[in-house]
């Protein structure tokens, strides 16, 4: 296995680049799950890591855990 080679950027910077193939394909097949999940599975694809958006990401999925469910399905 090889060991991939982390790159922390900051939300700002990853606006800023180009979407590469690999990027392009990991978006394109994220499909459900929490918001950390996606972005772990995008980090373990791309090797890009936006530390910025760990707490964002955590009070989200916190919020979806901690909702009421919808009337047709409680």
């Amino acid at each position: 296995m090889t060991e991939q080679r982390t790159r922390r950027m900051s939300l700002e910077e990853f606006k800023g680049t180009k979407d590469t193939p690999a990027v392009e394909a990991i978006i394109s097949s994220l499909n459900g799950g929490s918001f950390m999940t996606c972005h772990t599975e995008f980090y373990a694809a791309t090797g890009i890591w936006i530390p910025e958006l760990v707490p964002v990401f955590q009070k989200l999925d916190a919020g979806l855990l901690t909702r009421d469910l919808p009337r047709e399905l409680s």
